[in-house]
């Protein structure tokens, strides 16, 4: 790893430990995000009325639009990974152009946005008449109001999810493009510009409007991992495969139906086509491909929108109002209602391609000021401004990029001209008469050469802790009652180990609506959770370990468990709760299976049944690499507690030579516990399974049960369980489940090996 890589790396480390944010998202989430949005209405709604404008040149069109979106891209890439907060272009805008450009931008963006979702629904309405005959309004308003309801509760759909579906839209649509090439009649290319060139370009502002989910992935940038090379890859990437797949789409459309056969009334032209080359299953796909493309656009969009709505109320750009809460949801319900309910009615006047054509440009105005702020940056220089990723030919292609961006408004029907440039002019006439003297933000702009600058970078240049000992504890407080448990055991374990640190962790999920900065900034403001690890750690008070307590917030418990261990270093275990009542589902859907595979340090799951003392301990010792973890805690376990300990093996083989496995254990022992190995006792007992036998020997009056984590194939243990889980589920005491940390690469070669060997 280069200097550069590792300053940026640990640049990228102290940001979250200042700030108190979890990075989760990882890089193919958030190209699926951009993806997500792209791979929507605009494809599936779009591609007819292009066809029908420009003929087989349409596919032409597509490209252009992807290349005009390319240095924009690029722009965006360098302004958020110096700046990688959320917030999207009205942040970056905002804080370079300064307050009037933002005024501009964040309602453009805004209104951008709404009148996309309001053709996002049309184009989910006429999707699914084309599979039920009910009246158009009907799933317009129904789906608009489905979506303004998971919003404002705070639901979503998982980043896993978000990845699933984009998947099976690329896989629709390169199988589309992929078989239907084959059934392509050439003649149906020819003329390929049966209306000119000229009108392959001027299509462009008519479709453009399907590109404009990359720059959403910088709405998202606080969330993502090492995103000095993750926002990049994710926000250009995007771009790229959406243009071929879009290109090779609509190149196949028009070679499999004839432009001239289109009518100019709405009609699925993909469906059409799939059951040219298809039938009917063909067709069937496509539709569910459709339903799933503008249904995921339109609520990501109600999404998105009313994050801005939200940090323009939070700057005092638009009213107060906008930038309210829902005490109890974490949802700005003010932005996403407004938002939501003005896209409905938008819905309603069926003008899809009017709306598209607003909504773009609306946008490039945006991209426009996108541009002028990346020179402003570059040009003022100030000390905060290091980005990780820089647009190549400087000024010449992001300036390409801004004309271009003018240029295709030009190219638009002069109602949706006069329409996008008076809403910014609406906008420019509301800063100079409510926000001039109300909003507190600032740009570079103002100030050329001023190097002081209110953006909370990730640049600060504070060294991170080097040469600690890695013996610290993490507790993952859940509730109250557990958590006593947890933070007993774990300052039972730092008082057998001198010089352990404690922090007990509370990760509160934050609904993908809020910034997760302001969640965190709200967090911060409450006393209910502060409580519950304060009433978690009372017992523990006064027994000589120090103990502190850490609240995040995180859009996933799990992800956001294993990437705080990844940014402390002398994080050494973590210990959980095993989550729920019901232990018969075990741990195969929970998340502590994500972080006992992913987690950077060693992991412990307790499943408490009153462990209110340690007095006796048993520790399972099996086939397993996590055996001497569960050793290693009993040892300091036994440190702390002077506690009985008791090593177990069970031996289901009838053949096995009890002396000599005896003999192991009791080395292994020895070499573990040293001075006081002469407390421990070493017991091997033949039983039929190595469940019934723990869960016999755990009935004589035993605290504690520890055992190594599963270390069954994973579809095996998915399928049955593994002995820990049966031993967690049925032990009459409270079991402790480890898992050691292993490297990842060596992890997988060790599962494999084992599958292959029919373990």
């Amino acid at each position: 790893m280069s200097q550069q890589q590792q300053q940026q790396q640990q640049r990228e480390q102290q940001e979250q430990q200042q700030q108190g944010l979890v990075r989760e998202m990882g890089l193919f989430n958030a190209l699926a995000i951009g993806l997500g949005t792209m791979l929507g209405a605009g494809i599936f709604v779009l591609s007819g009325t292009a066809a029908q404008e420009a003929g087989p040149a349409a596919a032409v069109s597509f490209a252009i639009a992807g290349l005009i979106c390319l240095p924009i891209s690029m722009t965006v890439s360098e302004l958020v990974t110096a700046m990688p907060q959320e917030g999207g272009s009205y942040y970056l805008i905002s804080r370079t152009l300064g307050a009037l450009a933002a005024t501009i931008v964040g309602p453009a963006n805004w209104l951008g946005l709404m009148f996309a979702t309001g053709f996002y629904l049309i184009g989910f309405a006429e999707y699914v008449t084309d599979f039920v005959a009910i009246p158009t309004w009907t799933s317009e308003v129904g789906a608009g109001l489905l979506f303004i309801f998971l919003n404002y509760r705070g639901a979503k759909l998982s980043g896993m999810a978000q990845t699933v579906i984009v998947a099976i839209l690329v896989v629709i649509l390169v199988s589309f493009a992929g078989f239907g090439f084959f059934n392509i009649e050439p003649e149906l290319h020819e003329p390929f510009a049966p209306f000119g060139w000229g009108a392959a370009f001027g299509t462009v502002g008519l479709i453009i409007v399907s590109f404009t989910g990359f720059e959403k992935v910088s709405t998202v940038a606080e969330e993502i991992k090492k995103p000095g090379r993750n926002l990049p890859w994710a926000i250009i990437g995007s771009v790229v495969f959406a243009t071929i797949i879009y290109a090779a789409v609509v190149y196949v459309m028009t070679g499999v139906i004839s432009y001239e056969a289109l009518e100019n009334d709405f009609d699925p032209p993909l469906i059409e086509a799939a059951e040219q080359f298809a039938g009917n299953i063909g067709g069937v796909v496509i539709g569910i491909g459709a339903l799933l493309a503008t249904a995921s656009s339109a609520n990501a969009a109600i999404l998105a929108s009313s994050r801005i709505n939200f940090a323009m109320g939070r700057d005092r750009v638009l009213p107060g109002w906008f930038g309210e809460i829902h005490p109890r949801h974490m949802t700005p319900t003010h932005a996403i209602l407004f938002t939501g309910g003005l896209a409905i009615l938008l819905a309603l006047s069926d003008q899809a391609p009017t709306l598209a054509e607003i909504s773009s440009a609306l946008f490039m105005i945006s991209y426009a000021l996108l541009t002028a702020g990346l020179i402003v940056a570059r040009r003022s220089a100030p000390e905060w401004y290091q980005p990780a990723f820089r647009v190549p030919l400087y000024p010449w292609l992001p300036l390409l990029g801004g004309i271009a961006a003018v240029v295709v408004i030009g190219t638009l029907d002069r109602f949706s001209q006069l329409s996008g440039l008076g809403l910014a002019a609406v906008s420019l006439l509301w800063y100079y008469f409510w926000a001039r003297k109300r909003t507190t933000i600032s740009g570079e702009l103002r100030g050329w050469l001023r190097r002081e600058h209110p953006i909370r970078s990730t640049l600060n240049r504070v060294d991170i802790v080097q040469g600690n000992q890695f013996n610290d504890i993490l507790v993952a407080i859940g509730d109250a009652e557990t958590g006593k448990r947890l933070i007993n055991l774990a300052t039972a374990l730092a008082q057998g180990r001198r010089e352990t640190k404690i922090t007990a962790l509370k990760i509160v999920k934050v609904p993908y609506n809020l910034p997760l900065s302001e969640g965190q900034k709200r967090l911060d403001q409450t006393m209910r959770h502060q409580y519950t690890l304060e009433e978690s750690i009372q017992a523990a008070n006064g027994r000589g370990v120090e103990i502190q307590t850490q609240i995040q917030g995180a859009r996933e418990v799990s992800s956001a468990i294993v990437e705080i261990t990844r940014h402390q270093p002398t994080t050494h275990l973590v210990l959980l709760g095993w989550p729920g009542s019901d232990a018969q589902q075990g741990m195969k859907n929970r998340i502590d299976r994500a972080v006992l595979n992913n987690a950077s340090c060693d992991v412990a799951v307790l499943r408490n049944r009153q462990l209110d003392r340690i007095q006796r301990i048993l520790v399972a010792i099996e086939d397993s690499p996590h055996a001497r973890t569960g050793l290693h805690l009993a040892h300091y376990l036994q440190s702390g507690t002077e506690a009985e300990v008791v090593a177990l093996h069970i031996a289901e083989n009838q053949k096995v030579k009890i002396d000599a496995v005896e003999n192991r254990i009791q080395t292994l022992v020895e070499q573990e516990f040293a001075e006081t190995s002469d407390r421990v006792s070493v017991q091997v007992v033949q039983a039929d399974s190595v469940v019934k036998g723990i869960v016999t020997e755990a009935k004589q009056d035993y605290d504690l049960v520890i055992m190594g984590a599963s270390k069954r194939w994973f579809l095996q243990r998915w399928l049955f369980s593994g002995n820990s889980d049966q031993v967690a589920e049925k032990a009459p005491c409270s079991v402790l489940l480890v898992r050691q940390h292993e490297p990842r690469s060596l992890l997988l070669l060790e599962r494999t090996i084992a599958h292959l060997r029919g373990v």
